[in-house]
């Protein structure tokens, strides 16, 4: 086999394993060992060391270079909550009580969505809650009152 498929090889399966991995780093080394591949094959590169300096070197530009812009597209970036108190616009929302309080902790049902909650009053499965406060994983819920004009789901 000719020495430039070892390194198209090498590269195609470093790009396969950034799936597996999913760091945005086994994918650059992957583009690096491809490109010193197909400059083998042109005849650029003919020096085991020259095809390993080649690579490191890519490989770095790539890590710095791209690694920076891919992130922030692929992840998304971090917007800065408008409020520290509601972020996720919970409070004053409704929810029903899934599992009875004991000691003040329980569990309500918000949209589908099972959350850790206390409260200082004594709640039954079923009742309705209001959101008082958020707290991480955390609510802090109290009765609801049907004279409430505040949000519902």
């Amino acid at each position: 086999m000719p020495e430039y498929s070892y390194w198209i090889i090498l590269g195609l399966i470093l790009i396969i394993a950034e799936f597996l991995v999913s760091g945005l780093l086994t994918i650059f080394l992957g583009l690096a060992a491809v490109i010193v591949g197909i400059l083998v094959f042109f005849g650029v590169l003919n020096d085991l060391t020259w095809e390993i300096t080649t690579f490191a070197i890519i490989s770095l530009l790539l890590l710095v270079g791209a690694r920076r812009y891919l992130r922030a597209w692929l992840f998304g970036r971090e917007a800065p909550s408008k409020s520290t108190e509601d972020s996720a616009g919970l409070i004053g929302s409704r929810a029903t009580v899934e599992q009875d309080f004991v000691d003040g902790i329980g569990t309500v049902r918000y949209r589908g969505a099972r959350w850790q909650a206390q409260s200082p009053v004594i709640l039954k499965t079923g009742d309705m809650v209001r959101i008082t406060k958020h707290d991480g994983l955390w609510l802090t819920v109290e009765p609801w009152s049907s004279t409430s004009t505040d949000k519902q789901p």
